[in-house]
């Protein structure tokens, strides 16, 4: 009866269902100090958490404090380790999705999938061996082989003895194995050259049943069928185009199947189940790059999407697709004959493979392994996005105050927010009225660029408009001044579909902020007074003065630009290495403060310190977080 009450109590279900979420999410950090708890796990908790409510207002002061960049909900569970060997070659799941093994050339693990815990660690007789690429499961799961320099290694899961080894000559960094349905075959493939060579040999006697060559100038694919194996190669001509040739393995390779694709096409992997395959192109910008989801008898688009993507993985029976930017990881869903997308990650994995029920992915990366749980049923794909996904983010932070303005690429509304106050909040709105390319920040004047004006803005201490009274949002008609350019139509279409590229460099302040330039038609340099809009004319203009920390220790280097050659607005920060955030843990440059950082945020690209080295920036493509600390005493509770 008990029970019965309980499961009609939404409310006490909706909390436990949040305390596991929390505890799962968080408990790599949960596990080292219970103070992180309040100034780290619950500060980077979603703003929705239940527990988070309850619980986040006693934290002790001062701790960090997330400014900007705290989600709405909580993201797919994710775990993530980092290995203490050298790196990954390969990692896989097992048949059941309970567990996961992944091989460096020191050791091949064992872990479990949800929290990736180290269940065992299986090794050669020979204390010399060295692991290749190439991990499978048998079909029930009993037995996991591996490849080592020179042989098959077949290992019993239960006891973690070797039960076979299979010598097979040399394997290799692409060398691939595939178990038979029914658990009596294994077959290696391995790429040398332009040649595909696959052997398949008996699993009780290690007897080789056959052996075959084939060409594939561009990497291959395995997977079994039936009682035996299937193989995709994979060739291409730059007059002729793309070749895709499918081979049952038997006693030799026999084609049964082949597709033709065009040669500006770029062929990635192939869903044997749905005869489904990836394909890219590559134009001569960033913006002709697109990622394609095609049938393979018949070319006809599933999905098409603009962007450099890679690493693209289909789900084991098709119905899901994944791939990878430099910056997130976004996965589809099959539905209405088409892909709609399902989710988008701030991950960015260099290797996918779905789990047997399509809810979770493995990635590995170098030292590190992550298994992102989904929760997702093939059968309904959600249209609903767990991170809330706006156009490019676009930031700029006050070099010499305490506030940031923030904004979205072709967004007219910017934010400002005071970072100096206990509880950062926003502190300004301006409804620029312009469909925003660039913006920049020096002192107290905010330039904000479209495609024909700049206008800037005069901003106070605070971080309000001057002139602004009563908090009310300030619009065009507060605005310091405006300058028209005359727009050329051919350069900034160009601009438009390019986004807002680092390299265009579209709006700058030399060091002392008294002046700034812009990039104008037909990529000319204007430079104007901050304060005032008046021309300078370049031969009267100071060179800009950019400075770069490279190292908390470093000195600060000068770097002279010519503003005919390059014009770049000034940077102070102090840049953290991946090695460093890949580890979990990120102090400030006093050593008072650290903050746990969950494995979702240690996907960003760019992270640095701002000048002021109180608030830790955290930048990709689509996202922005700040973190402020306080720095003043502080013991710290945890040892890295």
């Amino acid at each position: 009866m008990y029970l019965n009450q309980v499961t009609k109590d939404h409310q006490l279900l909706t909390t436990a269902q949040d305390y596991i979420q929390f505890v799962t999410g968080f408990l790599e950090v949960i596990d080292v100090s219970a103070t992180h708890i309040y100034h780290s796990a619950l500060e980077l908790s979603p703003l929705s958490s239940i527990v988070r409510k309850l619980y986040y207002f006693q934290c002790p002061q001062p701790s960090p404090k997330v400014v900007l960049g705290v989600p709405d909900a909580w993201d797919p569970s994710t775990a993530s380790i980092s290995t203490k060997h050298s790196y990954i070659l390969s990692s896989t799941w097992s048949p059941c999705g309970q567990f996961v093994a992944i091989a460096s050339p020191e050791a091949v693990e064992i872990r479990d999938a949800l929290a990736l815990n180290l269940l065992s660690t299986l090794e050669s007789p020979e204390v010399t061996t060295k692991f290749r690429h190439g991990l499978a499961y048998s079909r029930d799961g009993y037995s996991l082989a591996g490849c080592s320099s020179t042989a098959i290694i077949i290992w019993d899961t239960q006891t973690g003895g070797v039960v076979k080894k299979i010598e097979c000559g040399v394997t290799g960094d692409q060398s691939e194995l595939m178990w038979s349905l029914d658990g009596r075959k294994i077959a290696l493939s391995l790429k040398v050259s332009r040649t595909l060579v696959v052997h398949t040999y008996e699993v009780v006697t290690g007897a080789v049943q056959s052996s075959g060559t084939v060409q594939s100038t561009h990497g291959a694919q395995l997977w079994a069928h039936n009682e035996s194996f299937q193989v995709m190669a994979k060739t291409s001509d730059p007059f002729k185009g793309w070749m895709i040739e499918i081979f049952d393995i038997g006693s030799t390779l026999t084609k049964i199947k082949s597709f033709k694709f065009p040669p500006h096409f770029t062929l990635g992997v192939l869903s044997p189940a749905t005869d489904r395959i990836a394909a890219y192109t590559s134009g001569g910008g960033s913006h002709d790059d697109k990622l394609f989801v095609l049938e393979a008898q018949n070319s006809k688009v599933l999905l098409q999407e603009k962007g450099k993507y890679w690493n693209g993985c289909f789900s084991p029976d098709g119905s899901v697709f994944a791939a990878v930017t430099r910056d997130h990881l976004t996965i589809w869903g099959y539905a209405s004959r088409h892909y709609t997308q399902w989710k988008k990650l701030q991950q960015a994995p260099m290797s996918l493979q779905f789990s047997p029920t399509s809810s979770s992915i493995l990635a590995h990366t170098g030292i590190h392994l992550n298994v992102l749980h989904l929760d997702y049923s093939p059968t309904t794909p959600s249209t609903e996005s767990a991170i809330t996904i706006h156009s490019q983010p676009l930031d700029a932070f006050a070099p010499y105050s305490t506030y940031i303005a923030t904004t979205h690429y072709q967004k007219s509304t910017v934010m400002i927010t005071n970072l100096h106050s206990q509880n950062p909040s926003t502190s300004q709105l301006i409804d620029t009225g312009l469909e925003i390319l660039a913006m920049v920040l020096t002192g107290n004047v905010l330039l904000v660029k479209s495609s024909n004006t700049v206008v800037a803005w005069l901003l106070t201490e605070e971080g309000v408009v001057d002139g602004i009274h009563d908090n009310r949002r300030a619009n065009h008609n507060d605005c310091l001044w405006e300058i028209s350019l005359q727009a050329n139509t051919g350069f900034w279409t160009r601009l438009l579909l390019q986004g807002n590229n680092e390299n265009d460099n579209v709006l700058g302040f030399s060091v002392e902020g008294d002046t700034a330039a812009i990039n104008s038609n037909d990529q000319a340099i204007h430079v104007y007074h901050t304060k005032t809009g008046e021309t300078l004319p370049l031969d009267k203009a100071p060179l800009c003065t950019v400075y770069r920390f490279h190292h908390p220790q470093d000195e600060c280097n000068k770097y002279h630009h010519d503003l005919y050659k390059h014009y770049q607005s000034p940077k102070c920060d102090w840049p953290i290495s991946q090695a460093i955030l890949q580890k979990g843990w990120v102090k400030d440059l006093e050593g008072k403060c650290w903050l746990w950082l969950h494995p979702h945020w240690r996907s960003f690209q760019n992270v640095d310190w701002l000048h002021n080295v109180t608030t830790l920036r955290l930048r990709n493509c689509s996202s922005l977080v700040l973190v402020k600390f306080q720095l003043t005493s502080f013991s710290k509770t945890h040892q890295s």
